[in-house]
């Protein structure tokens, strides 16, 4: 029994979540009611109150989704995996924002933008934190600013450059989108956590070698010859004995 409700608490749910997701294509977030999302649902008003308690918290269960979907796609945006380092990866994040255009819809329209908004990045930020942290004590490096800083900052030039890209009607193909973004977000990581600094030990090795490269170089530059001539010097010594004579 518990089990036959839970497949109807989720149907239900699901009901309602698509019916958001469809007004919002239709309308915008902000001229929907409940009322308007129960119809669509063909659902009661107390059933909608037993589940969410305003369209912003359905709101916030839909992104939850669509991120759950996202990672599912693209695991190399989870906790563990946020490098990046692999670019058949990062066009499969640019070909899942072509494919979910709506995603983007509700992004920038109306009041709804916000609160999605927030969730998306909150979410991405959360994932980027956890794997950053991981990476720098493996690395026994130190970031240049606070963790949760660069966790925010990326997350956020994450969206800004997809809403970009989307809003341009997509100027360049995914795989050039993905070339670009690797390119300035590999720089990027690198400073900020510290990794293009090198550790001590490294940096001493690098010293004695350009040590020994510069000792190398003077010995292998012709000695300079002493002042004047041999012919000169013997020039002075005659002239020096005639003097004296």
């Amino acid at each position: 029994m518990p089990s036959r409700l839970d497949r109807r608490v989720q149907r239900t749910r699901k009901m309602l979540r698509e019916s958001l997701m469809s007004l919002i294509m239709e309308e915008g977030y902000d001229e929907i009611s409940i009322q308007d999302i129960t119809d669509k649902a063909n659902l009661g008003r107390a059933t909608f109150y037993l589940h969410f308690k305003d369209k912003d918290e359905l709101l916030l269960e839909v992104m939850s989704q669509l991120m759950g979907d996202i990672l599912d796609q693209v695991p190399q945006l989870s906790e563990t995996q946020w490098q990046l380092d692999d670019t058949k990866a990062i066009i499969k994040l640019f070909e899942f924002a072509i494919e979910h255009y709506d995603l983007y819809r509700i992004l920038t329209i109306g009041s709804g933008a916000i609160t999605a908004g927030r969730q998306l990045q909150t979410t991405i930020a959360e994932n980027i934190r956890e794997s950053i942290q991981s990476e720098m004590a493996a690395q026994n490096t130190e970031p240049t600013v606070p963790v949760d800083f660069i966790a925010n900052f990326m997350a956020g030039s994450l969206l800004a450059t997809i809403y970009w890209w989307l809003d341009q009607d997509l100027p360049y193909t995914v795989e050039e989108m993905a070339d670009m973004y690797q390119k300035v977000n590999q720089l990027e990581r690198d400073s900020l956590l510290g990794f293009d600094k090198l550790d001590p030990e490294t940096e001493q090795e690098d010293g004695k070698k350009k040590k020994r490269g510069r000792e190398k170089d003077n010995n292998n530059q012709p000695k300079k010859e002493p002042e004047g001539s041999p012919e000169m010097n013997d020039n002075e010594t005659n002239s020096k004995a005639e003097e004296e004579d």
